[in-house]
């Protein structure tokens, strides 16, 4: 009983940093990519258009909170969850195209290749993309580690991203649309697609404040389980939610295997549950340094019982 009400007074102060480190990431965020008026002036403009749509930020903010809890969040830090933050985005301009999955709303606005055509939407997609293996870069050498390389951080982003990873989860999912798979299959998609990215965010959070291998291993568990909970809310919303409430376009995935489509709402919902409980359990080690990370695990929780 005392324990759940010391949860309880510190769940405000949590709640508190977790903002706290969305408005740095927001605040960071435009300082980070050329102007709109620097040429190519449209290209630039798209990309900031993509990159600075309001946003939940949970990716930057994982690999914030994760470097809080093993040591502090430095500038340097900062730049990294940005650089996961335009990865993100550049994901999204793509994942939104006509020969992907056709959408007209992301976070409440039209999509970018509906404002900016086609053509410059894939021109900025990889302009993000460019600038975030740049500033990832240029941030991990500056860094002083003992336990990793700056190779090793960029390494990881790059495996986060390719075929191995979000390309191939992605790639995955398009050979699948129409086709009936099972629930084995569409794990490997989607924690490929949308986990790895999640992954990628709370290991490059440890590695920059040269966690220790073991701590990094916990890590990389709770984000893996995070990664697939979000996913599966996410089915959940498309089913469950409105255009209003998500500000993107809604029942997107009928065409789609989903885990809603596999196990039912009650069964999704459970699997989105039990993630998260095995991502807690990761997180046993490492008593109230984790509170934000839990917090994040029922961001998710809250995410997926629309």
């Amino acid at each position: 009983m005392i324990r759940k009400a010391v949860q309880r007074l510190r769940r405000p102060a949590v709640q508190s940093r977790l903002r706290e480190l969305v408005a740095d990431v927001n605040a960071r965020l435009p300082e980070l990519i050329p102007p709109g008026e620097e040429r190519p002036e449209t290209v630039h403009e798209a990309m900031a258009y993509a990159l600075l749509a309001p946003g939940k930020r949970l990716r930057p903010v994982l690999t914030l909170s994760v470097a809080e809890m093993f040591g502090e969040v430095t500038p340097r830090v900062l730049d990294l969850s940005c650089a996961i933050e335009m990865v993100h985005a550049c994901s999204l301009i793509l994942d939104d195209m006509p020969m992907m999955d056709d959408a007209e709303l992301r976070r409440g606005r039209e999509t970018t290749h509906r404002v900016y055509g086609e053509d410059v939407a894939i021109l900025a997609s990889f302009g993000l993309l460019n600038r975030a293996f740049g500033l990832a870069a240029e941030r991990a050498q500056e860094l002083t580690l003992s336990r990793y390389t700056s190779e090793d951080l960029i390494h990881l982003l790059t495996d986060a991203v390719g075929s191995r990873g979000l390309v191939g989860g992605q790639a995955l999912d398009l050979e699948a649309e129409g086709e009936e798979i099972d629930l084995d299959r569409l794990e490997y998609i989607h924690s490929h697609k949308t986990g790895a990215l999640f992954t990628a965010a709370a290991e490059l959070g440890a590695m920059a404040v040269d966690a220790r291998r073991r701590d990094l291993g916990a890590v990389t568990r709770f984000a893996k389980n995070l990664g697939l909970a979000f996913q599966i809310a996410d089915d959940l919303l498309d089913v469950l939610s409105t255009t209003e409430e998500t500000g993107k376009d809604s029942h997107q995935d009928e065409a789609k295997t989903t885990f809603v489509k596999l196990l039912g709402v009650p069964g999704a919902e459970a699997l989105c549950g039990e993630l998260l409980d095995f991502a807690m359990e990761s997180l046993s080690g490492f008593g109230r340094k984790a509170d934000p990370l839990r917090e994040l695990a029922e961001v998710v929780r809250r995410r997926g019982r629309i």
